[in-house]
């Protein structure tokens, strides 16, 4: 390469010396060497021979002398004349005509020089070809001694040359074709050009026609050539400027030597030598148009340095430096587009010299080549990255039956980034397939591979180097083969497991060799060893070596193997031998140990011959654990692996253990296995084990010092399987657990004694402490035929057997078990409050029985049903009683009957439920299963019986799932009635003679009064939900009430007849009796969100005067926490504290406001014969007062009658009108008080007449009708008050605050007189101060403007007697003041004289002037 360096940069400098060097000067070199080497032969003849050549210089001498002074003064000065002599030898030479305007001539030194002027050179067809302004030449005195024209330099000036390659793609260049097939006269020419000493080209034009590819024609300028000839050496140099689109300037150099025996110099393939290249800035595709490459090129642009070596013709060795960008192309047809951004680097390929073989081609052909990438470096557009690396690949076809050879350098190569590019890349087949079956990754680094043969067929191989994160496909073994005389030999391969991220060292060959592994995050391929084909380790390290021995034996040392792998750390050494030639595993001798071992991680290092069963049972039977201080052996055949057949000779040496530390284990005895719900395991697991293991050829045993299983806490467990290999694998338990009763029976519900008991003991729940021995023997085959035996021992424990049974405390005793059954053995207890026996067991028929003797007394009865709402209803149960009880279980369903005769107890409940100490009242209590054919539900029937008062009967079902409850379908409670199941829901029927309610009533306020103050907020929940599942069993969908006399509200109501059903959230009713009939329905009462509405129809409703109190506590709902809900009554008979009111209808909602509860009465309409009250408002009920708001409108028909209907008869007689309010009051609606009252009403009354008043029942009446005046006075007024005033109209308005009236424009008019009030009266007082006028005796006239003053509601009595006596002065003499003072069945009047009256007059002016001051 430096030689080639060298001739790049000295080749211009020699080719100007070598033009430069005269022809003489070269002859006497020829003679001296000629001396030279006749020096050699010494003597006499030495001598001889000097003498020779010096006369003959001297010869030559006088010859050149003659010739050259011919020349000088002869010959040159007249070369003009020679000029047609001169075209004609021209042209015999070169073989062309040739035309010359000029000829002129010079010396160059000793050298003539001969100057021709527009020479045209001409092709067979006459057609100029070549037109050469200007030429200088100079003769070389060789052409006397060759006798032919030589020149020592040919000068050719701006000259225009055009080069074509023609359609059969040989090269013409001025009409001289360049072919293996051209004629004697282009021969002739080049011979004759390559025969000149210097040919120089200056400042030419060149034209590239090509015909072939009929390509545009190139044009390049500044055209400089150099050739230089010595003999059989030729040296040219071309610089040219191509189109800027094409290329920079180019620099084309070269150096050739011919053959020495070579006839002509024209003809190529004697030449050899090398060619050097210079692409700057090139648009590689445009160069491609004009000059193909052997490969397809779409685009390109960079530069590209080239040396060619040629060999007689022949192309063996390219070197090119390469810089380019954006590269798309094709290595070949059949290859994939290569896209590449960038490459740079250095590519050297060599092919070798055989005879009659094709030149170097871009697929390595069959003669043998190299190939060198240095410092080359590669990126694709799509991320696609070859690091900078230098290569070397050397290839050597197979000759004589020996395979091809392969020599493969890297310095450092990515193999991943090499195998992207390969598939672009002209490789060999075999090559090509290495690279897909091995699929390398990673970097090699100073790697060195040799091997003969074709991929597979590989007879010899070495490979030496370093590499780091490799990656490969595992590689099947290959076997050794020799030679034969159609075959090459083959060498053997051992098997090469699969990896990834390998690093360290080898050194190995077709004999063995030698590894060294520092690996990290390393992971293995072993398909053939173990279960899991995938090893990870976190670190691994080992030295290890391999041989290859006789009969296609492998031997694999491990001298030392450290690795981590998930937290485990182990060290393994050994050896393995085995036969690549058969199906053989070999012999193993490994020993090693282990600390930190996941046991959850042991399927990959179970072999992958090992039985499926147990390859099943080990991977999934250990569930957690850490095993520490692990040793283990392995020594003998691995096929018969684990060497349990001890009468094999071969196996009684052999030997396998493994033996370690247990630490929070976790076992599943039947993996694979699952319970009914096919999630949970078929035995429960036992974890956290703490204790040994041991695997001894094929024993295996596990010993728990301390575990837990589903919450128990295990001692002593033993876990062992005798022969690991047996089809029949059985695996036997024996264990013992101490700890909570719950646990225990938690166990059995998780594991198959649930079923094997009949899901006697599913529903149990316990506590205390106890204690179980437990013997299983599981076929891991054939899990049905499992053994078990269990002693469970129960030490003063409590427990509920079943939901729906009270809970036994102070169990004592044993309960054994089996695959088929229990047994209990007379246990002891308390039960609902007294002793109690149990026995029983399985039956032959496979129920299991349980009696149950005992003596239950009433605390123990309440304490059972604590948690329930109506707990408090027993408290007047007394004493106790004797029963038997029977508890049947078959088919996973269980009987209940208690009987008794009840005949200690004592019940103090209303009738018809209450008994008497002594009674005998036969109880029987019945839970009965329903064995139907729908097998996804659970049905019962529930029966109870109390002599004759009580019976109950009730179908309840329940999903089959363990967490479904009991839901009531049907049910019937009757007393003194047989229970009669409805369609649905649940029907009370009562049928009795007398029926107390306010008796049950008082009994369940009692109940709810307890029920507030007993449980605290911790059983709140377990209350809240006993209460919700057994409400189903109280709570009626219908219920019917059919009683001759029936106690509400402390009144008896008669003939009685109730019925009511519930449907779609609407409670419905018929009602009959004596104070109400009619319909009665109740919408929204299940919606918790909602109060919903009380709709009610009735002909009649009576409400006596000592309910006044309970329809208030109704409507303040302090008895409840739910929300009444909204009204909407219409009674035809409206009956009210014994007053008959006639048609109500009543529409009120009723609100929970942030002060309280809030009724708004959104109509309240009374309608009858003597009038009409239509009202609206509300009432506000506190927590301990309550407020009324009414807006009134009483249309008066007849208010005598009126005020009778309200028990006031003969107060007033007739009167018509209207009495309009807005008023409030503290209490109740229907309960006015008095002194809290507030608002104004104002009345408008017309012809009516107050009758005689008896003060105690119209006190207030009494007053308006004017009878205490004749009383008080002798005056003439007996014929208009004594017998009652009848009145035209009465007019007036009042303010109410706390309980007192005050008006001031109260009046009343007739035909005798007028009377005119103002004043004040408190009503809850009986008092009255008031300031009465009164006119009489007024004829037409008077009346008139007294009646017109009168009946101005604005006018007060001040101002009216102002204005009557300023227009009618004499009218004072006739008007008579009164003041009325004292209470109201005794007041006190005083008759007012002027002087009084004009006092009263300003004094209540002041007091209007004081109260219009105060509001403004």
């Amino acid at each position: 390469m430096s030689e080639r360096k060298a001739f790049g940069q000295a080749n211009s400098g020699a080719n100007d010396k070598l033009a430069k060097l005269p022809a003489g000067l070269s002859f006497l070199h020829f003679v001296r060497a000629s001396c030279v080497l006749a020096a050699f032969h010494g003597g006499r003849g030495m001598r001889k021979c000097l003498r020779l050549s010096l006369k003959l210089v001297f010869i030559a001498y006088l010859l050149f002398s003659f010739i050259f002074l011919l020349l000088r003064y002869l010959v040159l000065p007249q070369v003009e004349n020679y000029q047609p002599d001169i075209e004609q030898f021209v042209s015999a030479k070169i073989g062309r005509q040739v035309k010359i305007l000029k000829v002129s001539a010079s010396w160059q030194g000793i050298n003539p020089r001969l100057e021709l002027q527009n020479l045209v050179v001409y092709d067979q067809h006459a057609k100029a070809v070549l037109t050469l302004p200007q030429v200088n030449t100079s003769l070389s005195w060789w052409s006397l001694a060759l006798l032919d024209l030589r020149f020592d330099e040919i000068e050719f000036l701006r000259p225009n040359l055009e080069v074509r390659r023609l359609t059969d793609g040989s090269i013409e260049i001025a009409g001289f074709t360049l072919s293996q097939t051209s004629n004697q006269n282009d021969d002739r020419a080049l011979d004759w050009l390559l025969a000149q000493h210097a040919i120089f080209v200056r400042s030419g034009t060149l034209k590239w026609d090509d015909l072939h590819l009929k390509n545009p024609v190139l044009s390049i300028e500044k055209f400089d050539f150099l050739l230089a000839n010595q003999w059989r050496k030729h040296q040219f140099s071309l610089t040219a400027q191509p189109p800027t689109h094409l290329a920079s300037p180019v620099d084309i150099r070269g150096e050739f030597q011919q053959s020495v025996f070579a006839r002509k110099k024209s003809k190529v393939d004697s030449w050899s030598g090398e060619l050097y290249v210079d692409l700057k800035k090139a648009d590689l595709p445009a160069i491609h148009q004009y000059f193909p490459f052997p490969f397809q090129l779409q685009k390109g642009l960079g530069s590209v340095r080239t040396w060619l070596k040629m060999d007689k013709g022949r192309l063996i060795d390219i070197t090119a430096d390469v810089q380019l960008q954006d590269v798309l192309g094709k290595f070949r047809q059949d290859l994939p587009v290569l896209d590449v951004a960038q490459v740079s680097g250095r590519i050297i390929a060599s092919e070798r010299i055989l005879a009659n073989r094709r030149y170097l081609s871009w697929i390595p052909g069959e003669t043998g080549h190299s190939l060198a990438l240095v410092n080359f470096s590669m990126q694709t557009r799509d991320g696609l990255v070859l690091p900078a690396t230098t290569l070397k690949e050397t290839f050597t076809p197979g000759e004589n039956g020996q395979g091809e050879k392969v020599e493969f350098f890297a310095e450092s190569l990515d193999l991943h980034s090499l195998a992207n590019f390969a598939e672009h890349l002209p490789l060999p087949s075999d090559q090509r397939r290495l690279l897909i079956d091995v699929a390398p990754k990673g970097v090699l680094k100073n790697f060195t591979a040799r091997w003969q043969g074709s991929f597979p067929e590989i007879s010899s191989y070495s490979i030496k180097g370093q590499f780091s994160n490799l990656e490969m496909q595992a590689q099947k073994a290959q076997l050794a083969r020799p030679k034969t005389s159609k075959t090459p030999a083959k060498a053997a391969v051992p098997a090469i497991p699969g990896f990834d991220n390998l690093s360290g060292s080898i050194d190995a060959s077709d004999k063995g060799g030698s590894i060294t592994l520092d690996s990290s995050d390393l992971i293995l391929q072993l398909p053939t060893y173990f279960v899991d084909p995938l090893m990870p380790f976190k670190s691994f390290k080992m030295q290890a070596r391999w041989q290859f021995q006789q009969d296609d034996r492998l031997e694999f040392q491990i001298r030392q193997l450290d690795f981590v792998q998930d937290g485990a750390h182990a060290q393994l050494r050994g050896h393995h031998r085995l036969s690549m030639r058969h199906a053989d595993l070999g012999e193993v001798d490994l020993e090693g140990r282990l600390d930190g071992f996941d046991l959850k991680t042991i399927t990959r290092y179970i072999p992958s011959h090992t039985p499926e069963h147990l390859k099943h049972w080990l991977s999934n039977a250990l569930l957690d654990g850490e095993a520490n201080d692990v040793e283990f052996r392995l020594n003998g055949p691995l096929a018969n692996f684990p060497f349990n057949q001890k009468e094999l000779e071969q196996n009684r040496r052999a030997e396998f253990y493994v033996r370690g530390d247990l630490r929070n284990a976790k076992l599943n005895f039947l993996p694979g296995v699952f319970a009914k719900d096919g999630v949970n395991p078929f035995w429960p697991v036992i974890d956290n084990i703490k204790g040994s293991f041991s695997f001894d050829r094929a024993k295996m045993e596990i010993r728990a010092d301390t575990a837990t299983t589903n919450g128990v806490a295990l001692s002593k467990v033993k876990a062992t399987i005798p022969d690991l290999l047996e089809h029949d694998v059985l695996l036997q338990i024996d264990g013992l657990a101490n700890g909570a009763l719950q646990t225990m029976l938690n166990y059995v519900k998780a594991s198959p004694v649930d079923d094997w008991l009949s899901n006697f003991l599913h529903d149990t729940i316990a506590s205390g402490n106890s204690q179980l021995n437990l013997k299983l023997q599981l076929p891991l085959n054939s899990i049905v035929d499992s053994k078990v035996n269990g002693v469970l021992s129960l030490n003063n424990n409590e427990t509920v057997l079943q939901p729906d049974l009270p809970a036994i405390s102070g169990l004592v005793g044993k309960i054994e078990f089996n695959e088929k059954g229990v047994n209990l053995n007379t246990l002891r207890a308390n039960l609902l409050g007294g002793p109690v026996t149990a026995s029983g067991g399985s039956q032959k028929d496979g129920s299991i029985r349980v009696r149950l003797d005992g003596n239950a007394n009433a605390d123990g009865i309440r304490k059972h049903f604590a948690n329930l709402e109506f707990v408090s209803i027993l408290d007047s149960l007394n004493g106790d009683a004797k029963y038997t009880a029977q508890i049947n279980s078959k088919r996973k369903q269980t009987e209940v009957i208690v009987e008794s005769d009840m005949q200690g107890f004592e019940w103090k409940l209303p009738a018809p439920l209450n008994k008497a100490i002594g009674e005998i009242t036969p109880l029987r209590f019945e839970i009965v299963p329903d064995f139907s054919s729908d097998t996804s539900e659970q049905k019962e029937q529930i029966k109870l019986s109390v002599g004759n008062r009580l019976n109950a009967h009730y179908l309840r079902r329940k999903e089959l799932d363990k967490s479904a409850k009991w839901s009531v379908t049907r049910a019937a409670v009757a007393l003194n009635a047989p229970a009669i199941l409805p369609d649905y829901g649940l029907n009370l029927h009562v049928q009795a003679h007398t029926l107390n309610v306010d008796e049950w009533r008082h009994l369940l306020e009692s109940v709810g009064v307890n029920k507030q103050s007993g449980p605290n907020s911790k059983n709140l929940k377990m209350e809240n939900r006993s209460q919700t599942e057994f409400s189903q069993y109280l709570a009626p969908t219908s219920f019917s009430v059919i009683t001759n006399e029936l106690n509400l509200f402390g009144k008896k109501i008669n003939e009685v007849t109730l019925g009511a059903s519930h449907f779609g959230g609407v409670w419905q009713a018929n009602l009959d009796s004596k104070q109400a009939s009619g319909f009665i329905s109740w919408n929204g009462f299940d919606r918790p969100d909602s109060s919903g509405q009380i709709t009610a129809r009735l002909s009649r409703l009576m409400i006596p005067k000592s309910a006044a109190n309970d329809v208030g506590e109704l409507l303040e709902a302090k008895n409840t926490t739910r929300q009444i809900p909204s009204l909407d009554i219409r009674v035809e008979n409206f009956e009210l504290f014994n007053k008959k009111l006639g048609l109500l209808n009543l529409n009120a909602s009723n609100t929970v406001a942030s002060r309280g509860r809030e009724w708004n009465i959104d109509q309240l309409n009374l309608k009858n014969d003597d009038a009409e009250l239509s009202a609206t408002g509300n009432w506000i009920a506190r927590s301990n007062d309550s407020q009324t708001n009414l807006r009134f409108n009483l249309d008066i028909i007849n208010s005598g009658k009126l005020l009778e209907r309200l028990d006031f008869p003969d107060v007033v007689h007739g009167g018509k009108g209207k009495l309009e309010g807005d008023v409030q009051w503290r209490g109740l609606p229907f309960d006015m008080d008095i002194p809290s009252m507030n608002g104004q009403l104002q009345l408008k009354l017309a012809t009516g007449q107050f009758l005689k008043v008896d003060s105690g029942a119209a006190k207030l009446l009494g007053v308006l009708s004017m009878q205490s005046l004749p009383r008080r006075f002798t005056l003439d007024f007996r014929d208009v008050f004594s017998e009652g005033f009848a009145f035209d109209g009465i007019t007036g308005t009042a303010q109410i605050q706390n309980g007192i009236a005050k008006t001031d424009n109260l009046k009343m008019n007739s035909v005798n007189a007028a009377v005119l009030m103002e004043g004040s009266a408190d009503i809850a007082k009986e008092t009255q101060n008031l300031h009465v006028a009164v006119i009489p005796d007024l004829n037409a006239g008077a009346a008139s403007v007294v009646y017109g003053l009168a009946v101005n509601p604005v006018i007060g009595l001040g101002t009216f007697l102002a204005q009557l006596f300023f227009r009618d002065p004499l009218k004072r003499a006739f008007t008579y003041e009164y003041q009325i003072t004292g209470p109201w069945l005794n007041p006190v009047v005083t008759k007012i004289e002027n002087k009084e009256r004009q006092q009263i007059l300003e004094k209540q002016k002041a007091e209007q002037a004081k109260t219009k001051a105060e509001v403004k």
